[in-house]
C-alpha cells in the first residue's frame, strides 16, 4: 500500500506540473491578446524579459507555500484524533527581502539594459530636427533689396539676402542604435538636439552665398549627461495565521475545513541611482559666433530675417530686429519640458533624471520613491477530506476559494507595493500526502508532498503600456489627441511675425503637448488564469526534536491582459524639433529622433517676407489633416509590455523545529528559504520565518 500511495503522489506532481505549464512550455509565451488560443507554437512569439511596466507576484504564506506547510502537515489531523483532539492551529511571523537588486530592476527596462545613459548630444553629424527645408519654410525667397511700408509710416530695408536654398544631399539622420543611450528631452530634462542643414554660409574665393547656403548642416548639443543603474528593492514581513478543524470523530478518515489569512507590510522602490557627467546647462542669448543659430546678440540682421538661421524677429514699429525675449532654449527651440494649454511654463523643468521620474507632471510611470502598504492578505477558505492507509500513509484532498482582501496595484510608480494577488478572486484546489520512509522506536522520517492549483479571475487594473517594437515610448512625448494638436496648430495660425516675441510664436503653442506616461497608461481586463505550486519535502520526526528539507517549485501562466474599454485616445508623438511648425513623427524611439518618416504642420512659403509682415495664416494656413496619418491606434499597444509574463522559480528550503511536553501538543520552529529563477521574471529573494503551531 506504501508504494500505490508514492506512485500516486508521482502521478498528483506530474499532473499539476503539466496543467501549469500547459502554453508555457518553452521560455516564452505564445500569447499577446485574450483572443488568442494557446495552440500557436511558443517558438513564434517570444516575450522579452525586460521593457515590462508590471511584475506580478506570488503572495506570501499562500497554500503549499515553505513557510505555511513546513513542519504543519495534515499528517497532524490523524495524530490529534489519536489524542482526542479536533483542531490544529499555526502562527508564522515571516520576513524577507529580493536580492539581484539591479538585474530584477532590468525588468522593468527597456532592451534588456541594467543601465542607461541620458545624453541629447549627437556625437556625428546627423541629423536631430525637422526637414532639411525648414529654413526656407519662413525665410525663404526673400527678394534682395525689396523695401515695405509698415504700419507708423516706416519703410524698412530689408537684408539683401537671396532665396535661401535647400540640398536634399545635406539632409542627415539620427543614425544611433545604441538602444542604451537616451534622449533627455523626452523626460523634460533640456531641449532636443538642433541640426542646421544650410549650416554657415560659405566665404571662399569665387563661392556666393547663394550657392554655399545649403552647407554641410552645424549640430547644437544640449549639455547634459549622465548614467543610470536602477534597483529594484522589494522588502516585505507579515504574521500569519492557519486553522484547520476535523469534523469527525473518526480517527482515519474525515471531513476538515481549512482557513488562512496574514497581515502583511511591503515597501517596495526602484532606486535610479543617478550618476551625472554634465550637469544640464541652460542656453542663453549669449551663443558664441559660429552657432548654427546664428548671432543672436546684435541688433541687426546679418544672416536671414525670421527664425531661419538667424533667430531674430523684426519689429515693424521700430525697424530693427530684436533678439527673442529670454533665453533661446524656451524661446526658440523650446525646452522640451511641456507647457498648459495656456502656454504657461507653471512646473520647474527637471534638472536631472532622478528629478525627471519624480516630476508633478507626471501621473504615472515614477521611480525612485519608497512604495509601502499594511494590510490583511488573501483569505484563503477550503473544505477537505482525509483519509489514511495504516500508520504509514495519509493522504487529503481540498477545494477551497481565494477571497481578495490584498490591494490593487497603483501604477503612480514602477513596482508598487502590493499585498495579495493584486485583488484577484479565485477558485483553488490541493493536496497532502505523507509517506512513510522509515521507522524506528523513536524516530521516523516522513516524505510529503503538497500541491495547490489555482485559477484567479479577471479583474480591472490600471497599467502602462508600450507600443509594438518600441519599449519605453511610453515616456516619450505625444500630442494627446487631435483636438490638443489642432489647438496648436490654431494657435500658430493666430500670431504673427511682428514685434510678438519669438517665444509666444514657437515656444508655447509648440509645447502643448503631453507627457507619453500620462497618456499610455489605461485600464485594462487583466486575467492571471492558472498558477501552481509542488512542494517536496522530507520529514525527520524525533522525540522533540524536528527537521524538514524541501524544495518547492512555483509555475505561473502568463497573464492575459486587453483594454477594458476601447482605445479611444489616439495620441501621435510630437516631433522632436519645433521650428518652423507643429511636427509629428510616428518613427521616434526613447534612444533615436529618426527622421525618415516626418510632416511638418508648417506648409513651405512660395513668397517671403517681403510681401508684409502679416500673419501666417495669409500665406497658407497650418494643416491638421496629416494628424490621422500619424495617430497611434489598438493595434500598436504591446500587450506584452503590460502582461507579467509566465515563470517557472524553485525555492528550497529548510525547517527546524523542537515539540514540548504539553497538552496542547506545541511546537515551535524556525526555518529559511531561498526564491530563484532561471531568467529575469520573478523574484529571486531569501525568507525567514518563525512558527508556532498547536492543537486544541
Amino acid at each position: 500500500m506504501k508504494k500505490q500511495f508514492f506512485l500516486l503522489s508521482l502521478l498528483i506532481a506530474t499532473a499539476n506540473m503539466a496543467l501549469a505549464t500547459d502554453c508555457n512550455s518553452c521560455d516564452t509565451s505564445c500569447n499577446t491578446s485574450c483572443n488568442n488560443s494557446c495552440d500557436d507554437s511558443c517558438d513564434d512569439v517570444c516575450v522579452p524579459e525586460h521593457g515590462h511596466t508590471f511584475m506580478s507576484l506570488a503572495p506570501e504564506f499562500g497554500a503549499a507555500s515553505p513557510e505555511r506547510v513546513a513542519l504543519f502537515e495534515s499528517k497532524r489531523l490523524k495524530d490529534l484524533r489519536h489524542h482526542e483532539k479536533h483542531g490544529a492551529m499555526q502562527v508564522v511571523v515571516y520576513g524577507g527581502q529580493n536580492t539581484h537588486k539591479n538585474k530584477t530592476a532590468g525588468y522593468f527596462l527597456p532592451y534588456g539594459h541594467t543601465s542607461l545613459t541620458f545624453d541629447g548630444s549627437i556625437k556625428e553629424a546627423v541629423f536631430a530636427r525637422v526637414l532639411g527645408e525648414t529654413s526656407a519654410q519662413v525665410t525663404g525667397a526673400t527678394a534682395v533689396g525689396d523695401n515695405i511700408t509698415v504700419g507708423g509710416g516706416q519703410t524698412p530695408v530689408l537684408p539683401t539676402v537671396a532665396p535661401l536654398q535647400s540640398d536634399p544631399a545635406s539632409y542627415k539622420f539620427d543614425y544611433n542604435k545604441d538602444t542604451s543611450k537616451i534622449l533627455p528631452w523626452n523626460f523634460g530634462i533640456t531641449y532636443a538636439a538642433l541640426f542646421e542643414p544650410e549650416g554657415v554660409v560659405g566665404t571662399a574665393a569665387g563661392d556666393s552665398e547663394v550657392d554655399n547656403l545649403a552647407g554641410a548642416g552645424l549640430v547644437s548639443n544640449p549639455a547634459f549627461k549622465s548614467t543610470i543603474k536602477p534597483c529594484y528593492r522589494r522588502w516585505h514581513i507579515g504574521a500569519g495565521i492557519e486553522l484547520t478543524y476535523h469534523f469527525s470523530d473518526s480517527v482515519d478518515k474525515g471531513w476538515y475545513g481549512r482557513l488562512s489569512t496574514a497581515v502583511q507590510h511591503v515597501r517596495s522602490r526602484i532606486a535610479v541611482n543617478e550618476t551625472i557627467v554634465t550637469e544640464k546647462t541652460l542656453l542663453n542669448n549669449d551663443l558664441a559666433d559660429g552657432s548654427p543659430m546664428g548671432d543672436i546678440t546684435g541688433t541687426a540682421a546679418t544672416d536671414a530675417l525670421g527664425f531661419g538661421i538667424n533667430p531674430e524677429v523684426f519689429n515693424v514699429n521700430t525697424a530693427t530686429t530684436v533678439a527673442p525675449v529670454g533665453s533661446i532654449k524656451e524661446a526658440y527651440i523650446g525646452s522640451g519640458f511641456w507647457t498648459d494649454e495656456a502656454g504657461d511654463v507653471d512646473r520647474v523643468a527637471p534638472a536631472n533624471v532622478e528629478e525627471a521620474f519624480m516630476q508633478a507632471g507626471w501621473n504615472y510611470g515614477k521611480m525612485g520613491c519608497d512604495t509601502k502598504i499594511t494590510r490583511l492578505a488573501d483569505i484563503e477558505l477550503s473544505l477537505g477530506y482525509l483519509w489514511t492507509c495504516g500508520d504509514c500513509a495519509t493522504t487529503s484532498w481540498e477545494l477551497g476559494l481565494v477571497i481578495p482582501t490584498g490591494n490593487k496595484p497603483c501604477p503612480e510608480f514602477v513596482a508598487p507595493a502590493v499585498v495579495g494577488n493584486n485583488q484577484h478572486a479565485g477558485i483553488r484546489t490541493g493536496s497532502t500526502t505523507t509517506v512513510m520512509l522509515s521507522e524506528n522506536d523513536d524516530s521516523s522520517t516522513w516524505f510529503r508532498l503538497d500541491i495547490d492549483g489555482r485559477y484567479l479571475f479577471r479583474n480591472t487594473q490600471k497599467r502602462s503600456f508600450d507600443l509594438l517594437g518600441n519599449e519605453w515610448s511610453r515616456y516619450m512625448m505625444v500630442w494627446e489627441n487631435k483636438a490638443a494638436y489642432e489647438a496648436a496648430v490654431a494657435a500658430i495660425n493666430t500670431n504673427t511675425i511682428t514685434a510678438t516675441p519669438i517665444a509666444s510664436f514657437l515656444g508655447a503653442a509648440q509645447r502643448t503637448y503631453t507627457p507619453g506616461i500620462n497618456v499610455f497608461t489605461a485600464d485594462f481586463c487583466v486575467k492571471p488564469q492558472f498558477q501552481g505550486r509542488v512542494n517536496n519535502a522530507v520529514v525527520m520526526c524525533g522525540e522533540r526534536f524536528k527537521a524538514e528539507l524541501g524544495w518547492n517549485v512555483h509555475v505561473r501562466s502568463k497573464e492575459c491582459v486587453e483594454l477594458s474599454c476601447g482605445w479611444d485616445q489616439a495620441p501621435a508623438f510630437a516631433d522632436s524639433s519645433y521650428i518652423g511648425g507643429v511636427g509629428l513623427n510616428n518613427n521616434r524611439t526613447i534612444y533615436n529622433d529618426s527622421q525618415t518618416t516626418v510632416v511638418n504642420a508648417v506648409t513651405k512659403l512660395d513668397r517671403g517676407l517681403a510681401e508684409g509682415i502679416v500673419p501666417l495664416a495669409n500665406y497658407g494656413a497650418l494643416s491638421a489633416d496629416a494628424y490621422d496619418n500619424f495617430a497611434i491606434s489598438e493595434n500598436d499597444i504591446n500587450y506584452d509590455s503590460v502582461a507579467t509574463p509566465a515563470v517557472i522559480s524553485n525555492t528550497p528550503y529548510l525547517a527546524l523545529g523542537y515539540a514540548f511536553d504539553y497538552d496542547w501538543m506545541p511546537v515551535l520552529s524556525v526555518g529559511a528559504s531561498y526564491e530563484f529563477t532561471a531568467n529575469n521574471r520573478a523574484l529571486n529573494q531569501w525568507m525567514v520565518w518563525g512558527k508556532l503551531a498547536f492543537a486544541f
